[in-house]
């Protein structure tokens, strides 16, 4: 099975999730339709198909159908709940090799060692049981809404639907990721040097491929956006004020000029960022004398494009897709793989945050000094209103990562919190060694 994509003439990006002889699977169509087409992204339900696709996979392999089951009024157990559960902690990957037979093939994959089972990460989890169970709710009622029994088998799915979202994630699904969230921040600075058309390191040949691809880099460390909203910024979103540069950050979901079939669209609310003028007059340098000699220049408004042809394949100045911000970057960490191994496109948003913090910081360190000064010459109450006016408390901090970030919701600006976090226990971690009394001498052996 695989998840394919049909772009109609509205501009709207259809998923489907094809069957083996390349047929869409009748019940994922009627669900994606009635149940998320009006009120979900194209790319939240691609997640949703996978989802139900790994959930396909664990039919295949017991040799189980279980909304034909449903239909016969079997409502899956809480047996059944807990394989699925199991089968759901583990990447798709993990399963690719395993055949389809009447044999149940789990139980071989069970015994095997837990270390060559890779499993996926908490929240992960959490996403694919939910949407399991939506699916598994809906076209069940669907199935069954006509039978006598339906107002029993109702509350069986209610149950069932309960059951798969509930209780803590199996301890396979609960896999540390590796923590990138310490990554000092002159890693970051050497990445974006490497990644200069100049440099002597750059591991591109192409010098127009250099300077797009830096134009990538820095875009990403200047502003923090997140990967598909760089590949949907247009040449119009290059603001026009020449004191103040911004780039505007739209969400333009089902767009017509986007030729990509995945539409790269803004996860987080509509914004405008600062960039540097700079960075500004190189982006319109790229778009007027390299990205318009391109093929398909004219074609559509996107600033990024590639700037190589292969016969039946891509033409010069397609829009680039997330696979190229992805190869871009793992070339450049190929320079220095020790060093670079925890750059992302997305960890240079942590990145800006982290400096965000470090502004919150001082500044709060500022209006501290400027309060105590007033309060050391007698001005009391102007101390006080001073305070009240300047000090960004924990909920202004939030409101302002917010407005930066795009965020719908406060409490995603917490996630970010967690590298500046780790940056004070380290030295904080420093200062207690420091302070010990009994340090380890030289020549204690044994």
């Amino acid at each position: 099975m695989k998840v394919a994509v049909k772009k109609f003439k509205s501009g709207e990006r259809y998923l489907f999730l094809l069957e083996e002889d390349g047929v869409p699977d009748f019940w994922v169509t009627h669900f994606v339709t009635q149940k998320l087409r009006m009120s979900h992204a194209a790319t939240t339900i691609g997640q949703y198909l996978n989802d139900i696709k790994h959930l396909k996979r664990w039919e295949n392999i017991n040799n189980r159908n279980l909304l034909d089951e449903i239909y016969q009024g079997k409502v899956p157990n809480q047996e059944d709940i807990n394989k699925i559960k199991e089968h759901c902690c583990y990447q798709a990957k993990a399963l690719k090799e395993m055949k389809v037979s009447n044999v149940i093939d789990m139980g071989l994959f069970s015994l095997s060692k837990s270390e060559n089972k890779p499993t996926i990460g908490k929240s992960q989890y959490v996403a694919r049981m939910a949407h399991i169970a939506e699916f598994l709710h809906f076209i069940g009622q669907e199935r069954v809404k006509r039978k006598p029994d339906a107002v029993k088998l109702f509350d069986l799915l209610d149950s069932m639907k309960e059951k798969l979202k509930s209780g803590k994630p199996p301890k396979k699904a609960n896999k540390p990721l590796l923590d990138k969230s310490g990554i000092s921040n002159d890693v970051f600075e050497d990445f974006v040097k490497v990644s200069k058309p100049n440099f002597e390191y750059n591991p591109f040949r192409n010098s127009v491929i250099r300077l797009r691809n830096y134009l990538i880099v820095q875009t990403l460390y200047e502003t923090g956006i997140r990967c598909s909203e760089l590949l949907a910024l247009r040449i119009s979103d290059i603001g026009t004020d020449v004191e103040d540069p911004t780039l505007s950050v739209v969400v333009r979901h089902d767009s017509k000029d986007d030729p990509r079939l995945r539409e790269p669209t803004a996860k987080t609310l509509g914004r405008e960022v600062s960039i540097s003028k700079e960075l500004r007059d190189l982006l319109n340098n790229y778009i007027k004398n390299y990205r318009s000699q391109t093929s398909l220049a004219k074609t559509h408004p996107f600033i990024f494009v590639s700037h190589k042809e292969k016969k039946g394949h891509y033409q010069s100045g397609q829009p680039i897709v997330q696979q190229t911000v992805n190869d871009i970057f793992n070339k450049i960490k190929d320079v220095n793989p020790e060093r670079f191994w925890g750059i992302t496109p997305h960890s240079f948003r942590h990145y800006f945050n982290d400096q965000l913090s470090d502004i919150i910081d001082t500044e709060r360190e500022s209006v501290r000094q400027e309060v105590k000064r007033l309060e050391e010459e007698g001005r009391v109450l102007e101390a006080k209103q001073y305070a009240n006016e300047n000090t960004i408390t924990e909920q202004r901090e939030l409101e302002i990562r917010a407005e930066l970030n795009g965020h719908s919701s406060l409490d995603s600006g917490r996630a970010y919190l967690k590298r500046t976090t780790r940056k004070q226990t380290k030295l904080i971690r420093k200062k207690m060694h420091a302070n010990q009394k009994h340090k380890v001498e030289s020549g204690q052996n044994a």
